[in-house]
């Protein structure tokens, strides 16, 4: 069992908490590769506190950030966005500060796609937080491009679908379809269309930037001996034997 009693770490802001025992699992992958999805999974399996960075910056721009969340980090964001600037790296990890105060993070959290490049990898060894284990889950990049050229987003809640279905080179994934044809689960929509940046040229040029960006970080953490690739050649279908291989390297740290 994590043990849950909270402790103050003075390299931090003096307001800054987070529980000790946490567990910080980094999870990278490239766009299509499920990421997002086993995510979910493990956030519910394994009671970690699951962090996006983007998902948390969209959530203040709405009003829908924790009420944990400090009013002052809420209000500059929010002010950096409306003028047409980017959130800069300091200020992804005020956000990852704030989550880590979150009950939910008791246990650890679920770092998701963080650090995108090495100055912000620079930044959150400069907090002296830890890095336990960095999961990279890997696709075929051929098949990453037609599972992505194969999503469907609804327009009213933003749940997720796939149309394409994969059976080739040890590869077994079944498209994810809504239960009733051209009807959200979720929400009931009809508005189930195409993203618009799912083209084949955005996409690849997608892939080819995380592999730029990403590409250094992954190595820096390899040199450290954190990481741990898989395969999830069967998708969802993969997570249960991702979990019972991934469990006993948490149960190390």
């Amino acid at each position: 069992m994590f043990k849950s009693s909270i402790c103050k770490i003075s390299q931090l802001h003096s307001t800054q908490i987070y529980f000790f025992g946490q567990k910080f699992l980094f999870l990278f992958g490239a766009p299509g590769v499920g990421k997002g999805t086993y995510a979910k999974f493990l956030k519910k399996d394994l009671k970690l506190n699951h962090i996006s960075t983007g998902d948390e910056i969209r959530k203040i721009l709405k009003g829908q950030a924790a009420s944990t969340f400090s009013p002052a980090l809420k209000n500059e964001i929010k002010s950096i966005v409306e003028s047409g600037k980017l959130v800069n790296d300091d200020i992804v990890i005020n956000i990852i500060k704030e989550k880590l105060k979150e009950p939910e993070s008791t246990n650890g959290v679920i770092l998701d796609g963080f650090p995108r490049t090495v100055s912000q990898l620079q930044k959150y060894d400069a907090q002296k937080l830890p890095v336990h284990l960095v999961v990279n889950l890997t696709l075929n990049q051929s098949v990453l491009l037609e599972k992505l050229m194969g999503r469907r987003v609804c327009n009213g809640c933003g749940n997720t679908y796939n149309y394409c279905s994969i059976n080739r080179d040890g590869y077994e994934m079944e498209p994810l379809l809504p239960k009733k044809e051209g009807t959200c689960d979720k929400c009931g929509s009809k508005d189930i269309v195409t993203r618009a940046d799912d083209s084949k040229d955005i996409i690849s040029a997608r892939m080819q930037e995380y592999e730029l960006k990403t590409s250094p970080v992954l190595k820096e953490f390899q040199k450290r001996q954190k990481t741990w690739d898989f395969e999830a050649k069967k998708g969802v279908n993969d997570y249960q034997n991702f979990l019972k291989e991934l469990k006993p390297r948490l149960d190390k740290i």
